[in-house]
């Protein structure tokens, strides 16, 4: 017993220490952001000055929110050395809307401003987790530590990224799912459309289980947020965002999107060179997983394993499917690990616990590495969904 103690405490101090050095090396990047604009580094360049033209094009020119001229003026004047490279603003006009306020200050105040806006977002997604799967202290503490060596997290920080209000809604999403509060359910859902490519699985999870009142909800709010855009930027801006949608979602991208660095179904399906073949490949994959998680909803599940399975397999599901999915979208690991913590009450195995933490560092060794790896993170989480669907079909009723 002392011996499993000994090692226990080893194994959080090793933790600990990975974090804090991921945390003063995001820490050092993050002052450069915010004192020039951009890390002191060959290629490295953050987000958020394109969130950041969206809110200034908000208040200059609605219109034009999509307009890759107009935002480009804006980033070039935040960092020069990108020349004519562009980082297109993609999201729905409702999210720049959201973002306006930030367009009113000066760059650095506004990447302060969305830092500590992450932190909130972060703190209360992970209370959330705690009290809603009633973790214990040895529990609560492992989740602290993977999402100290969540790189992730620290990615959406450094990059100013939106990553951490998704996990908030998921989060949000869940308990209410969980909870059988329909009605919140469809408002949590629906406010994941500020990134639609998070939404298809929250929707599935809704249909399979029959939540008629929370898929009305859903749609409804959808629906007024479309219209509500529509009226922002009117058709020309319209217009700009489906055909900037459409070059996201090109093979050959120069807008920043590289279908084999990203930690989807959609990396593992293009990183063998099959030319037209692969995009075959990754529809067929995509329907698997719809399929998966139409059978993961669509029954109870006896006990509380086969219930925390199911949702281990769904948010998997939601990182598989998005098309667009890159490092500081693996925030969401935060969820999963919080609910693998959970099916251990007495006490965490060392392989779980270390499992967790290297899952959470593994995006960080391309950047590390110098080089583009294989699809490693796909590849295990649709191992995990494999097991998720497995599991939850022996134990449903």
């Amino acid at each position: 017993m002392k011996r499993g103690i000994a090692w226990n405490r080893r194994l959080k101090a090793i933790a600990v220490g990975l974090g804090i050095a991921l945390s003063l090396l995001t820490a050092r990047h993050w002052y450069e952001t915010y004192r020039f604009g951009h890390p002191i580094c060959d290629n490295c360049r953050p987000d958020f000055p394109v969130l950041y033209s969206g809110a200034r094009l908000m208040w200059e020119n609605r219109s034009s929110l999509y307009d890759l001229e107009r935002q480009l003026a804006i980033q070039k004047a935040i960092d020069p050395r990108i020349g004519n490279s562009v980082l297109g603003f993609a999201y729905p006009p409702f999210t720049a809307f959201l973002l306006m306020p930030l367009g009113t200050i000066s760059f650095s105040n506004a990447f302060l401003v969305m830092t500590v806006m992450n932190g909130l977002l972060l703190s209360i997604a992970v209370k959330l987790l705690v009290g809603h799967l009633s973790l214990n202290r040895e529990q609560t503490t492992w989740l602290l530590s993977a999402t100290l060596c969540n790189f992730g997290v620290h990615s959406t920080i450094l990059q100013g990224q939106t990553s951490l209000a998704a996990l908030l809604l998921v989060t949000l999403f869940l308990r209410s799912v969980r909870q059988d509060e329909q009605a919140k359910a469809g408002l949590w859902s629906s406010a994941l459309s500020f990134k639609p490519q998070l939404l298809p699985v929250p929707m599935i999870i809704l249909g399979a289980r029959r939540k008629l009142r929370a898929l009305i909800v859903s749609v409804g709010i959808i629906g007024a947020l479309a219209v509500f855009s529509a009226i922002l930027v009117g058709p020309k801006g319209i217009a700009d965002y489906i055909d900037l949608s459409r070059r996201f979602s090109a093979l050959e991208s120069d807008l920043g999107t590289n279908p084999q660095e990203m930690q989807n179904l959609r990396a593992l399906a293009f990183y063998v060179p099959l030319g037209a073949s692969a995009l075959y490949v990754w529809a067929a994959l995509s329907a698997a997983i719809v399929v998966g998680a139409v059978m993961l909803n669509r029954k109870r599940c006896g006990g509380d394993r086969g219930a925390v399975m199911q949702w281990i397999g769904n948010v998997t599901a939601i990182l598989l499917l998005s098309p667009h999915l890159h490092a500081h979208d693996l925030a969401l690991l935060v969820v999963p690990s919080a609910l693998t913590l959970s099916l251990f009450r007495e006490s965490i195995p060392a392989a779980v616990a270390i499992g967790l933490v290297l899952i959470g560092l593994l995006p960080l060794l391309p950047f590390v590495l110098a080089h583009p790896l294989p699809p490693i993170m796909p590849f295990i989480l649709l191992s995990l969904f494999a097991v998720s669907v497995w599991f939850v079909s022996r134990s449903a009723t």
